[in-house]
């Protein structure tokens, strides 16, 4: 029972993190994101090179901040 709760808990953690799709590169290390299930959409600054058709959890990117960029939530809108 106990292995049971264990990955059932492993699996809400792993799925509750939404995945987003690479549209396209903006520009160099610019790439607008999108969320099918959700709807939402997302414009980052990464160090990463992200594929476009990709997968990728917001919190796998390293984001780079910027004074005029709001970091993307991971919660759902």
């Amino acid at each position: 029972m106990y292995k049971i709760f264990i990955a059932f808990l492993f699996n809400i953690i792993l799925l509750s993190c939404s995945k987003y799709q690479v549209v396209s590169e903006v520009r160099l290390n610019l790439y607008h994101l999108h969320n099918p299930k959700t709807k939402n959409a997302e414009v980052i600054l990464t160090k990463d090179t992200l594929e476009i058709g990709k997968f990728y959890r917001l919190n796998q990117i390293n984001i780079i901040p910027s004074p005029y960029y709001k970091k993307p939530s991971l919660k759902s809108r």
